[in-house]
């Protein structure tokens, strides 16, 4: 019969990403808590809280592993996780139903780990290197261009790092958008506020002195002639 792992990780329906230890090991208990895990006194197990950086599971089990335990894991958690090209982020920006979904796309732009914005700032800096390296003196105005682009790329990320956390400083559902049908009765109403009413479209309106006469006013007698004498 193989014998169990002294520390399994795995996905719960509940909890998300979850570990178990065997009974007193509390070094692999400390490493799991450094790592951000938290104990679940019920369950007697630890849950990564949401929202934490999952990938950190493969440092974390290599940790373990190199502090001679045995260790299982489910392989979706150890694939790290690919950062999203910008197309895809808007999309789930369009797609989006509280602020902190938008956080959790100013995150993706600003991560370390393949975020566009770093990635860009990895580029410009490598290109300056190419140019010094290749171009010689030649280079020298390409590379201080690219460097001056790459420090405008981080002022750029801290800004939207302070945006990501006012998103989040908003969080709460958003509100349902109306319906056709809501839409439709609200449109409806409002013609019916704007139409004259009938009785009022009835009524004449009061002459004005440019007003004509109607053709079929009566015609005042004409005055008789005088009689000859």
């Amino acid at each position: 019969m193989a014998k169990e792992p002294d520390v399994a990780f795995g996905l719960h329906p509940t909890f998300g990403t979850v570990a178990a230890v065997s009974e007193g090991l509390s070094q692999a208990e400390a490493a799991l808590r450094a790592a951000g895990f938290d104990h679940h006194e019920e369950l007697d197990i630890f849950v990564l809280p949401r929202g934490a950086d999952r990938r950190a599971m493969v440092q974390l089990v290599r940790d373990l592993q190199a502090l001679g335990y045995t260790v299982a894991a489910d392989p979706h958690l150890q694939e790290p996780q690919q950062i999203s090209g910008i197309r895809a982020l808007t999309s789930r920006v369009i797609q989006a139903q509280s602020p902190s979904d938008i956080a959790d796309v100013f995150n993706n732009l600003l991560d370390d780990r393949g975020g566009v914005m770093p990635e860009m700032h990895q580029l410009l800096e490598a290109t300056a290197e190419w140019c010094e390296r290749h171009l010689g003196d030649e280079g020298t105005d390409l590379a201080r261009i690219c460097r001056r682009l790459g420090h405008k790329i981080t002022e750029l990320s801290v800004d939207l790092g302070f945006t990501g956390a006012d998103f989040l400083d908003l969080d709460s559902p958003l509100p349902p958008r109306p319906t056709t049908t809501a839409l439709s009765q609200r449109e409806s109403r409002a013609r019916a506020a704007t139409t004259p009413s009938p009785a009022h479209s009835a009524t004449s309106r009061p002459a004005t002195a440019n007003s004509p006469t109607p053709s079929h006013a009566p015609q005042a007698p004409s005055a008789s002639p005088a009689p000859s004498r």
